[in-house]
């Protein structure tokens, strides 16, 4: 069998479609983290790290209230940070593209700024949460109403603590 050079977009893309047509060869013992998985969407093991994804929060429809259920999706978030002080979570709030950019800037802010606040109610620390937004433009692609309310969501983004 030939080796297979895969990029991290190559690997992420094989992890969330499924791809099972060639074996995976791990040179060293996954890490493993005592995180409950609700909360995680997928994990990826690189060289020198775990990568995790925790699931996104979504929302009602020109809402900042989530659909979810958040208590047990958000103590496992909580949790991750309490035994990983050295990291960051960066919640990013997006909306769709019905609106102008101005309402949905201060609604995607909204959403993260709440998801902020939850987790601090659980415990987690201010130091390592970040809020902030992306919007989707309406550029002519006319999207589904399903479409569109799988982009009315909060997403986390790990990334190491800035000194």
């Amino acid at each position: 069998m030939r080796p297979i050079n895969l990029s991290l977009a190559g690997v992420v893309l094989l992890a969330l479609t499924g791809c099972q047509s060639a074996p995976v060869t791990v040179s060293e013992p996954i890490k493993t983290f005592s995180i409950s998985p609700e909360c995680i969407e997928y994990t990826l093991q690189t060289d020198d790290e775990m990568i995790v994804g925790f699931r996104p929060v979504y929302f009602e429809l020109n809402s900042d209230k989530s659909y979810s259920k958040l208590d047990a999706h958000m103590s496992c978030v909580a949790t991750y940070l309490a035994n990983h002080v050295d990291k960051e979570l960066n919640i990013q709030g997006l909306t769709d593209d019905k609106g102008t950019v101005k309402y949905n800037k201060a609604l995607a802010q909204r959403r993260a700024d709440g998801i902020v606040e939850y987790l601090v109610s659980l415990g987690a620390s201010y130091d390592q949460l970040v809020s902030s937004t992306k919007i989707i433009e309406d550029n002519g692609v006319r999207l589904t109403s399903s479409e569109r309310s799988k982009t009315r969501r909060v997403d986390f983004i790990i990334t190491d603590k800035s000194s």
